[in-house]
């Protein structure tokens, strides 16, 4: 697999993406902020783009590749295993009647084995996708252009055209998965491969940048009238929605055009982990405070902007978190890292 040198652009819409996935929470709180028509077209505006944040950051490592490293596995999980204790403590004093007996033990224990209990779906899914990444790799190198092409036409096909014309899926989890990551990973491989020469390779960016304003514009109206059949609500907004795959890919393109390199924003991308972990509980409690404060907003744009801003600060607050961590904690992931390389190599060595 070859190595890439990293676009910042690329870097900028990882952290984009985390903004996303942030709102997509905290927007479950709108009522708070914006009442009436207004908090209709925001639910629709956040809704319509926020949940292609996952599919960003799995075409970026798709486009760059993952190669299986014990040392930056044991990192990970070193990592995450630190941010789910500081988020079970978060919650222990902020929602204390909720974290008590059972439900306080089932968070301990989710917070000692993150990977296997799929705390953290996203996670779990993308270790999985880090110990198989080596084999997806073998697979897509016997493949010629063509029939990698019909490959993913066809896992589009099943798992997200399908998905998106009928209330029913193959895969019934939203595409909160791994057969959907590993689609969308092996689709960042062909763009790197061969998606320059593409179709999204090929069309103009104000054509791109149209294209995906309009995908936007229908994902809105889509969430806030979907189809209703007795016990049936479908709308576009699922993560395996074509028009979530196509957003995703035509906004990939539109910042990997931005060409830009910045050592700021790599070093920010790289503490993208600590939102995945914190932002949730963050969100819950954020919003627990502003309620029992009674905290009043215009309840129109100014409503939304304080809301975006709050989005924001919580994108810094874990991002910072995920720094300091790395100050605290660098030269103990390192050692425990090669204590478990050490021992790999020794069992190797008796094979």
């Amino acid at each position: 697999m070859e190595k890439s040198v990293r676009n910042s652009g690329h870097e900028l819409l990882r952290i984009a993406a985390m903004y996303m996935i942030i709102f997509i929470h905290a927007n479950m709180y709108l009522g708070m902020f914006c009442t009436g028509r207004t908090q209709i077209f925001f639910n629709g505006f956040v809704n319509g783009i926020c949940n292609i944040g996952v599919s960003c950051f799995i075409l970026i490592s798709g486009y760059y590749g993952i190669r299986f490293n014990l040392q930056k596995l044991v990192k990970m999980e070193c990592m995450m295993i630190t941010y789910s204790i500081l988020e079970t403590v978060i919650l222990y004093i902020a929602l204390p009647r909720q974290m008590q007996g059972a439900a306080l033990l089932e968070q301990m224990v989710k917070a000692m084995l993150p990977f296997i209990t799929r705390k953290y779906w996203f996670y779990s899914c993308y270790l999985c996708l880090f110990f198989l990444s080596g084999y997806i790799q073998k697979f897509i190198d016997i493949l010629s252009k063509k029939e990698f092409r019909k490959l993913l036409l066809l896992l589009v096909f099943l798992f997200s055209v399908l998905p998106t014309l009928f209330y029913f899926e193959l895969i019934p989890n939203n595409g909160k998965g791994l057969v959907q990551m590993i689609m969308i990973y092996m689709i960042g491989r062909y763009i790197r491969m061969y998606g320059d020469r593409s179709v999204f390779g090929l069309i103009e960016k104000k054509t791109k940048f149209v294209l995906f304003i309009a995908l936007w514009s229908i994902n809105g109206v889509s969430h806030e009238f979907p189809v209703q059949v007795g016990g049936v609500y479908h709308h576009l907004c699922k993560d395996n929605s074509i028009t979530n795959l196509v957003m995703a890919i035509i906004l990939f393109y539109l910042f990997k055009e931005l060409t830009i390199h910045s050592k700021f924003i790599n070093k920010i991308s790289a503490y993208i982990f600590a939102v995945f972990a914190l932002e949730n509980s963050l969100v819950i409690v954020t919003m627990k405070i502003l309620q029992e404060q009674r905290v009043e907003t215009s309840g129109g744009m100014g409503g939304f902007l304080i809301l975006s801003g709050i989005v924001f600060g919580i994108l810094l607050i874990c991002l910072l978190t995920g720094f300091f961590r790395e100050l605290i904690f660098k030269r103990i992931d390192l050692k425990v890292g090669r204590i478990a390389q050490y021992f790999l190599d020794k069992a190797n060595a008796r094979v």
